[in-house]
Order: C-alpha cells, then structure tokens, then sequence
C-alpha cells in the first residue's frame, strides 16, 4: 500500500468514501462546498488506492494556532475514512506517518484532530488537548432573565463583521487563528441557525451566541464572549425563551468554568475530550514557549512514529533566548510525545503529570522544569 496525493479528479470517490463512513446524506449545495474546499491549496488530500479504487483517505489542514502570546502553524487532521473491508490493514496509520513527515516539511509545529478514538490516536502521539462540557439544564434551572441589561442584544447573521470582532477580541491560548477561508466554511455551517450578538454601552460588539431550537430544546453551536458582562447578557437571553423551552443545552470549552455562572451550578454536566494535539516537531515546539523562569535541561522524548523526535534534547532557558536541540548527554527527565504534547499545550496543570507518573526523571530536574512552564488552559471553538 502506497500513500498517494490525491487530485480534483478524485474527488467523487473520495467524497462518496467519506459519506459512506461518516453515513451523512449532504446536500447538493454542501456537496458542491466540499468540493470547493477540497481544490483549497489550504487542504492536501492523501489516500490509498486498492485496484486503482479510494479505500482509505485523509484531508490534512494547513491553518494556525494561538500558542499563548504567539501565532504557529499548525497541522489539521480531518476526514479520516476508511471503507469496513480496508480496516485493520494499517492503511489509516501509513496515512498518519506520511502527514506526520508532510507536517515537518511543512514547518507546522503542532497538530490537531478530533477523534473518533483517544486511545486509536494516542497510538500514533496524539494525546487530549483540552475537554468540552454539555450542560442540560431544564426548564427550571434556565438562566433568570435580568431585569435590564446594560448594552443591547441583536439577532444578526453569522455573517456580520462584528462577529469576526468578537471571536479576535476573545483570542486566547490554544484557539484557531482564522484567516477570511475558514470565515468563509464557518459561515457556511452555521448559516441555517440563529445568531445573536451582544454589544455593550458603548456599542461595542462583546459575546455571541449560535444556536438553534427544535421541539422546544435549545441547543447551543457556539458561545463566545469576551467579558462576564457579555455572559451574564448571553445567558439572560437564553431565559428570555422559558415559556418555549422544556431543555437547553449549552456546549463550552472546559476551561471557561461555565458552572460557576450558571444559576443552578449542579445542573446536568458532561465533559468529555474534545480535541487531540501532537507536537510534530518537539525541539522548535518548545522553542516557542513563554517559559516563565530560566533554566537547563535535558529531556528524553520517546516518540514512536517520529524519528526526528525520538531522541534526548539539551533544553537552554534564557530570558532572550531559548534553544533546544539533540545532545547526547544523559537525560534527567524522561517523557513521551504524548505525555510533551498535552503539558506543553497546558490540558492539566503541571504537577498532575508529575504526580501521575506521567513525567519521570531526578525529582529537582522534574521541580524545576515544571516551574518554568506557562499554566494558561487551552480553548478551542472550531471543528474539522
């Protein structure tokens, strides 16, 4: 089996592959989107072919991320497929090697994917990024509408500039970079339900909210705001609709803490992984961190599928300048590509990998390398 880029020509097969495998019935004028996304020079698609016929396939993204205080290119994995008759033939993993090479060449440090299965994807060194929570709340337990708020609510189109306002305003670590394309598909998705935007006093545009109602059920599609006046005004809104609604439910990122702002914190909550991230290239990767305090280190990074990674790193912390590059010194502290990519993308706190196991090494080393490392959580809004 040879991994093969695929063409505009192979479009029809690889599209029907993935309606087959994801059992979705799309429209004409979605089918027609897709096939507008999929000439993108944004998007390479990489298949494998069994008598010259599409059995497993992969779209792979190039867009950019928000690394605390600083932009990366980062590397999509999506539309990962396979016909039932090509599973468990390694096709999906030459797939995910040839990217990974491909995302090297291509200078994207990271990358990230959705799973359909942590435990399939952690294989290859893809490990939880950040955790989403769906909240139910039910007809009594909705957000109280306010007596007045401060600054107006407005049914708009996700079209609206002053959404595109509100999402950079919000900008925080481990969020999409959107460039005017992924705009452009995020407007396509969310075309057929309701937006509302709040703008403060001031009439500056601060929170949105992407919705829609069926059969007397809220559901949120995306929820972003900027300050806690934005949510308190968001969330009002969504009482506003208490003699239509006998449930809402509320999809957030992990790290906004919605709980502690809703009127009944005990209400129905599920948290589950969102997304996966994988450092491509561990010695740049690091290189671009905001380290906290100054040091040297030397780590043994154990990375199956990644040659280039998989090898001990002589870590140099300066207050102008940080380098990492291989060493052939002999390691203090001791870690997986997996284990490298959730704490460095800051999924859980430093010491929950230290204290679980995750990171080994001589205690002090291990102390003092997780001191140096930035604690803001990941957010992301995005799906692909």
């Amino acid at each position: 089996m040879t991994v093969k880029s695929l063409t505009t020509a192979d479009f029809d097969e690889a599209f029907q592959l993935s309606r087959y495998a994801f059992q979705a019935k799309p429209t004409q004028e979605q089918t027609e989107f897709a096939r507008t996304q999929w000439a993108s020079v944004k998007a390479s698609q990489f298949g494998i072919k069994d008598n010259d016929r599409i059995i497993s396939k992969l779209t792979l993204l190039s867009l950019h991320i928000h690394l605390y205080n600083t932009i990366i290119p980062m590397g999509g994995i999506a539309s990962v497929a396979s016909y039932p008759e090509a599973r468990r033939r390694g096709s999906v993993r030459k797939l995910l090697l040839h990217s990974l090479e491909q995302m090297k060449e291509n200078g994207q440090l990271i990358s990230y994917l959705a799973p359909f299965s942590v435990p399939f994807y952690r294989k290859f060194g893809w490990e939880i990024l950040c955790d989403e929570v769906t909240y139910t709340l039910r007809k009594d337990q909705l957000p109280l509408p306010l007596p007045n708020i401060e600054g107006s609510l407005n049914r708009t189109s996700y079209t609206d500039s002053r959404i595109k306002t509100v999402y950079e305003q919000s900008i925080c670590h481990g969020m999409l970079h959107r460039d005017d394309d992924w705009w452009a598909r995020k407007q396509e998705g969310f075309k057929e339900n309701e937006t509302v935007l709040y703008e403060d006093a001031d009439g500056t545009p601060m929170g949105y909210i992407v919705y829609h109602i069926e059969n007397s059920k809220w559901k949120t599609e995306e929820f972003v705001y900027v300050n806690q006046a934005a949510l308190k005004a968001l969330l009002h809104f969504i009482g506003q609709h208490d003699s239509m609604l006998q449930e809402a439910t509320l999809t957030v990122p992990e790290s906004k803490g919605m709980h502690f702002f809703l009127p009944d914190p005990l209400t129905s909550a599920e948290t589950k992984p969102y997304f996966m991230a994988r450092i491509v290239d561990f010695s740049q990767f690091i290189a671009m961190l905001p380290f906290k305090e100054e040091g040297q280190f030397t780590i043994r990074i154990q990375d199956e599928c990644a040659a280039w990674n998989d090898q001990t790193f002589s870590l140099s912390i300066q207050e102008s300048h940080v380098t990492c590059e291989p060493t052939s010194a002999p390691p203090t502290i001791f870690m997986t590509i997996q284990v490298a990519s959730s704490l460095l993308m800051g999924y859980r706190r430093p010491e929950f990998f230290r204290d679980t196991g995750l990171i080994t090494g001589e205690r002090n080393d291990v102390h003092a390398f997780l001191q140096t490392l930035p604690t803001e959580q990941p957010t992301l809004h995005d799906f692909f």
